[in-house]
């Protein structure tokens, strides 16, 4: 192991061996140890995994978790929409389209998140996605109505620069 970054992971994982286990004995103390130092070492050499960048992405898990809590709540209000839809099939209803737009996230992986918090809502699915636009597919215009000014996509550009900043 290299440096204290590296013995930091391996005394996390080698607490968490040990939380696993609910015991201590000779035993579990030099397997945890050694499975520890192997899971640091592979982490760090073959996966080019740095500790430095474990460590962001453990200062980011709040801002994440908060991020799924509000897309959980989406989904619900999406889901009552719905199923307020297919409940008054008398009204008279709009008819389905797609909307292409510009998500306004820069990195792969926040258009991505984005793309499928769009289709974990009810009312609307994420047909394409290329560099610079998305396609949705909206139940209801309704439903797509303020994607491009999205507050998914909002929180997504805000969690981006916490993550750069």
């Amino acid at each position: 192991m290299r440096g204290r970054e590296d013995r930091l992971v391996f005394v996390l994982l080698f607490l968490f061996w040990l939380l696993l286990n609910g015991k201590v004995t000779v035993e579990i103390i030099l397997v945890g140890a050694a499975v520890s130092a192997a899971l640091t070492c592979f982490a760090h050499r073959v996966l080019h995994i740095s500790p430095q960048g474990e460590l962001r992405v453990l200062r980011r898990l709040p801002e994440v978790f908060c991020y799924l809590m509000w897309l959980m709540g989406q989904i619900l209000l999406s889901n009552i929409q719905v199923i307020g839809r297919i409940l008054t099939p008398g009204k008279k209803q709009a008819p389905a389209k797609l909307i292409w737009f510009q998500p306004g996230t820069k990195g792969d992986l926040a258009k991505l998140a984005l793309a499928n918090s769009i289709t974990l809502t009810p009312g609307t699915v994420t047909v394409s996605m290329g560099p610079d636009m998305l396609c949705v597919y909206a139940l209801d215009p309704e439903f797509g109505a303020g994607l491009k000014e999205s507050a998914f996509a909002e929180k997504l550009k805000k969690l981006e620069e916490e993550r750069h900043g």
